[in-house]
């Protein structure tokens, strides 16, 4: 699931979310429109604040096999 679906499933807003994992809503917006990916640190607090639900496959846009 990629992090602009899963932000949605949750009933979240993106300020919400950049809130949860301490970074800005534009870096949050910047990552859900492939501006700026997430650092390592980042891509880590995003798995783990999604329970894996958003992987780092799905981050970077890879189909897992």
């Amino acid at each position: 699931m990629n992090l602009n679906d899963w932000i949605k499933t949750k009933n979240l807003t993106t300020s919400q979310f950049a809130e949860m994992l301490g970074v800005s809503q534009p870096t949050v917006s910047r990552w859900i429109n492939g501006v700026l990916f997430p650092s390592r640190k980042s891509i880590a607090a995003i798995i783990k604040t999604t329970n894996g639900e958003v992987s780092a496959n799905d981050i970077f846009g890879k189909e897992e096999r």
